[in-house]
């Protein structure tokens, strides 16, 4: 009753010239009244900590499974992983699917016409075809040239007189399942659709030292036609011995 004594007291002197029994009245039957409403309990600190914790938690594990998932897709493609399948046309607009050429070894290359390294490769690309196709061997040149440039893809075929197919990707199909780095760029694909040897950069596969994976895979021994050719394939010679 401490309190209404107090407020009685101010209400007095603040001028309040009701009946001074009536007033203290009023003013303890109004405390009796605030003091008997409900009062809202607090949470207990304990539970609202293990609940921060729980939904820190949760988020840190959906954050992980997001991060762990997009980072596949940045995952680059490596010895002993399957070959991305793709399907793409040629300059004839026949298609060509990679699985097609299961049982075969598959010299996919990519490249283009822009690309100086890349028509240095092309002929010796043009010797290994002639040389292995009888062999087992499927060699593919896919053009990453965007619709801007692919005009000038038959000139650049027909300047080199290739024989294997040449693909057309201007819409950049195989960009994210095989993760170049660059052009010329060589994936050598056994007959179970495995990659086994990523060449980057322009080689010349006229030097039997460039050929050991496809050698093992043809199960072939490819032999310099002349000793003086230094180990440099001969074109038209016969059992991959250049």
């Amino acid at each position: 009753m401490y309190l209404p004594a107090f407020t009685f007291l101010a209400a007095l002197l603040n001028g309040h010239f009701e009946h001074p029994a009536r007033l203290y009245g009023r003013f303890v039957l109004a405390d009796q009244l605030t003091s008997s409403q409900p009062t809202i309990k607090e949470r207990p600190k304990g539970g609202s900590r293990l609940f921060i914790l729980a939904a820190g938690a949760l988020v840190l594990v959906v954050t992980f499974a997001i991060v762990w998932l997009q980072s596949s897709k940045y995952e680059p493609l490596v010895v002993g992983k399957p070959a991305p399948d793709f399907a793409l046309t040629d300059l004839n607009d026949k298609p060509h699917r990679l699985s097609d050429f299961r049982g075969k070894v598959v010299f996919l290359n990519f490249w283009a016409t822009w690309c100086a390294p890349c028509r240095e490769e092309m002929p010796s690309m043009e010797v290994l075809n002639k040389s292995f196709e009888k062999d087992g061997l499927v060699v593919l040149a896919v053009s990453i040239d965007r619709v801007t440039t692919t005009k000038d893809i038959p000139p650049f075929v027909k300047s080199l007189n290739l024989t294997f197919p040449v693909l057309i990707d201007s819409w950049g199909i195989t960009d994210k399942p095989y993760k170049r780095l660059g052009v010329p760029e060589t994936f050598i694909i056994d007959q179970q659709g495995i990659v086994r040897e990523i060449i980057i950069g322009p080689k010349d596969w006229t030097r039997i030292d460039n050929l050991k994976t496809l050698a093992t895979l043809l199960n072939v021994t490819p032999k310099p036609a002349f000793p003086q050719d230094r180990g440099t394939m001969k074109p038209g010679s016969s059992e991959g011995a250049l």
